[in-house]
């Protein structure tokens, strides 16, 4: 019952999740079907369960008044027969047994409870063990902080999978970024583009090779100072329930003011939030549903604008946005923070102005270098760069 009732849990989750895509598509009658298959499993289960139930209570009660009743009359025959100075004795005796037949009755409803209620919990137990006793693959390091170098990434020979796959993600990956560049990494969906800024936050660890940001391997530094050192604003922009000052000022443990948050938004071109009465105040519904794409877009780069790291990531944060606030956020970023600059994007107008651009296909490395260099010496980026833009505009 356990297992089936986590299928029809994951199937009402896949319907209430998925809706509009099962309206816009029609699939109302196929997703029904899939969910009644599962519902008549659970049904089946269940009556079998209720009815074993239902035949083992009234068995147990019976059990339970026929040995009373047992004894009562036992005892009645006992005392017909007995003394009138033996007859108080008997009736204790009756007494002490009608007790212990119920504890011993008692007990043995209990056990069916238990055999019923022990599979239950062996299945819910095995679960959360699961995640218990796994144990996490990124381990901490000793080193703090390396005070002489900011903002530097380095990758030597850097080889990486997932779950030690024999087919790479990335290979062979070589570069170094200087303090203050901004560095753009462009190429095929698939190519390993959202990978490669992962490393570096070691999301993950790299099978063979090294990353290096501020000259040491990032496996030797403790989590919590890596990630201090870089800020992120993913493909996908997450907001959490509260206010939009709680969501911009988030991850910077009351270093930052809310004049801070304020620049942050005005930098990512967040003029529905600034320009309105309540500002800061303004409350984030779940999963940030009272906002647009690009408005979120915008709340999640202005909330990585706020951490003001040394390093700063932009994995695909700007595709919600037109071409006009995509412009204006760069130029912001560029003319008023210091750090180093990582955007992943698909438009070769995001990429084209970046002190130097990473070409990426199939994993590897085919092109490094400006706008101009890489249209000149690199194929896959002029196809894709034609692709955008005409060659006269290029």
């Amino acid at each position: 019952i356990q297992k089936l009732t986590d299928a029809l849990n994951d199937t009402m989750r896949e319907n209430i999740s998925g809706v509009r895509v099962v309206r816009a598509f029609n699939a109302e009658d196929y997703q029904e079907d899939k969910f009644d298959k599962v519902n008549t499993k659970v049904m089946k289960d269940n009556l079998f369960t209720s009815r074993g139930m239902g035949l083992m209570q009234p068995v147990m009660m019976l059990c339970m008044n026929g040995l009373t009743l047992a004894i009562y009359w036992i005892a009645a025959y006992l005392i017909n027969d007995a003394t009138i100075a033996a007859r108080p004795e008997i009736i204790g005796d009756m007494t002490a047994f009608t007790s212990y037949a119920m504890q011993v009755v008692m007990a043995f409803m209990m056990l069916i409870m238990i055999f019923i209620i022990l599979p239950r919990t062996l299945v819910s137990a095995k679960r959360i063990n699961e995640v218990l006793h796994t144990q996490s693959t990124i381990k901490d390091g000793f080193v703090k902080d390396n005070h002489e170098v900011k903002g530097t990434v380095e990758f030597r020979n850097v080889n990486f999978s997932y779950n030690d796959d024999e087919h790479p993600v990335l290979k062979d990956i070589n570069f170094k970024v200087n303090s203050g560049e901004t560095v753009a990494v462009i190429g095929a969906t698939g190519a390993g583009k959202s990978t490669l800024v992962q490393l570096m936050s070691r999301f993950h660890d790299v099978n063979s090779g090294e990353v290096l940001v501020d000259g040491i391997n990032v496996k030797d530094y403790e989590l919590e100072d890596l990630r201090d050192k870089i800020a992120v604003a993913n493909q996908k922009a997450v907001l959490f329930k509260g206010t939009v000052g709680s969501n911009v000022l988030y991850g910077n443990n009351g270093t930052k003011s809310d004049e801070d948050a304020l620049k942050a938004l005005e930098i990512a071109q967040a003029g529905f939030i600034t320009e309105k009465p309540d500002g800061l105040s303004l409350t984030v519904a779940q999963g940030g549903t009272n906002f647009s794409g690009g408005q979120k877009q915008r709340l999640s780069i202005a909330r990585t604008i706020c951490k003001d790291s040394e390093i700063m990531i932009f994995d695909d944060s700007f595709s919600a946005l037109d071409y006009k606030t995509d412009m204006l956020v760069r130029k912001g970023i560029k003319e008023n923070l210091k750090s180093t600059v990582f955007i992943i994007a698909q438009r070769i107008g995001t990429v084209k102005n970046a002190d130097k651009i990473i070409v990426l296909d199939e994993g590897r490395i085919v092109g490094m270098g400006t706008h101009e260099e890489l249209l000149e010496n690199c194929a896959v980026y002029k196809e894709i760069a034609l692709s955008q833009l005409s060659e006269e505009e290029l």
